[in-house]
């Protein structure tokens, strides 16, 4: 191993507890790629400096879990217990990223609200209107999301399940309420749902959010929705590194 390689391999050790298969598998063919790798580390991760490295941990583990990236959930599970993260907080996070996700099922209502309301007109029901309005006042935004509203008028049974479920998940077992809604906020940002990643923002500043701190979470959607291309390369890296060595892979 090259001393480069070495010096990375030191570092994530340092930091993240090992070595990444990825990285190493990488370092293979390219020590330039691995060390960008963990220069991005640093200066979209474990370097930001605004949030609590336990908040930033669990930002990177409901990020890759909402996009699907099991190993690296572990590395950055492992991460936020290292950082002092204990098994409420770390529960707080996944129901946080699971709002987000179940929200984004919600981005084509606005879309769909003017089919059905041509093939099905009806009144808005005052039930609806009373619901609206509260929502509007308890979220202290003056606004309500154009989904949130379409999905009002298209189905009341989908509309009063939505609210529950945001009831539920966002509401901390121990968490600090402004990292539930950062967590949401990334998450957001990580899958693109704009109108979510608005009102995550709105709730998490109402919480006393700062911009740095968002720009914390920022940061991790990046840095963990660029590595998806990475963790799914490993199938591909192995069959390289077999084909160089002449030995089967795995």
């Amino acid at each position: 191993m090259n001393r480069d390689l070495e010096e990375i391999r030191r570092f994530a050790v340092s930091t993240l507890g090992e070595m990444p298969e990825v990285i190493e598998l990488i370092g293979n063919f390219s020590t330039e790629m691995a060390k960008e790798q963990f220069r991005e580390n640093s200066t979209l991760y474990l370097g930001r400096k605004n949030v609590p490295n336990k908040i930033l941990a669990l930002i990177a583990m409901g990020v890759s879990l909402a996009n699907g990236q099991e190993k690296s959930s572990m590395i950055h599970f492992k991460l936020a217990r290292k950082f002092g993260a204990d098994p409420l907080e770390i529960i707080d996070s996944l129901k946080a990223a699971k709002m987000a996700l179940m929200a984004s099922t919600l981005s084509s209502m606005s879309a769909i609200y003017p089919v059905i309301e041509k093939n099905f007109p009806q009144p808005v029901s005052q039930e609806v209107e009373k619901i609206l309005n509260k929502v509007k006042k308890e979220s202290g935004m003056g606004f309500l999301p154009e989904n949130l509203n379409a999905v009002s008028r298209i189905s009341f049974d989908i509309l009063n399940e939505h609210l529950k479920e945001k009831m539920e998940l966002l509401s901390p077992y121990k968490l600090d309420q402004k990292f539930m809604f950062l967590i949401s906020f990334a998450v957001s940002v990580s899958i693109r749902y704009e109108e979510c990643a608005i009102v995550y923002l709105n709730q998490f500043i109402r919480f006393g959010g700062t911009v740095p701190e968002m720009e914390d979470a920022i940061s991790i959607a990046r840095f963990i929705t660029g590595n998806r291309v990475l963790t799914s390369a490993v199938p591909i890296l192995r069959a390289m590194e077999a084909m160089n060595t002449g030995e089967p892979s795995n």
